[in-house]
């Protein structure tokens, strides 16, 4: 297992966290939320990373919130179906996959306590509400807690620091940066 993660390494600078801390004994999970996959996913690798560096189980959780943002029913049977091939693929690598239903404010740190975990990462998430659930789980826990930006090739907190107002402007950040960050997936 050393051998293969010595085979890759997620640029740390995908990484950013939102608490300090050590990683004591115990499982580091994943709070699984924008990037939906089990697949070409940095946010689960570098968990994964995380979990084989510390010698310890890695999990993976999915907090499922009945009203964000006036979804339909259709889009939450999308959704679920979606998570369902997440929990398959888990399942093939050994990954254990829980789905929570609740706020994560309260939800996600009310799961950790008893389950014990040592560390926790999510994905990044530029919306509003999303930055308030973890701004509010990273006070109610302690432990450390990472952000992985899996979506965009360039981090967003690289690339720029204020809102573009124009294609002419990022591009040249752009390509500044794009030979840093364009990897290939394990």
């Amino acid at each position: 297992m050393w051998r293969m993660l010595q085979r890759f390494f997620v640029n740390q600078k995908r990484v950013r966290t939102l608490k300090e801390g050590s990683v004591e004994k115990g499982p580091v999970a994943y709070w699984m939320s924008r990037d939906q996959r089990a697949g070409d996913n940095w946010a689960l690798l570098w968990a994964q990373e995380l979990a084989l560096k510390n010698s310890v189980p890695l999990v993976v959780i999915f907090c499922l919130v009945p009203d964000f943002l006036n979804a339909a029913q259709r889009q939450y049977c999308f959704m679920l179906k979606g998570l369902q091939e997440v929990e398959n693929a888990l399942a093939k690598k050994n990954i254990p996959f829980y789905l929570l239903t609740g706020s994560p404010k309260h939800t996600v740190p009310e799961w950790l306590r008893p389950h014990r975990i040592a560390a926790l990462v999510t994905d990044f998430d530029p919306l509003r509400i999303k930055r308030e659930w973890k701004e509010r789980v990273s006070v109610s826990i302690d432990i450390p807690f990472f952000e992985v930006d899996a979506h965009n090739i360039i981090p967003c907190w690289i690339l720029s620091q204020k809102q573009e107002y124009g294609a002419y402007t990022i591009r040249p950040k752009i390509h500044r940066a794009l030979d840093e960050y364009l990897d290939e997936y394990p």
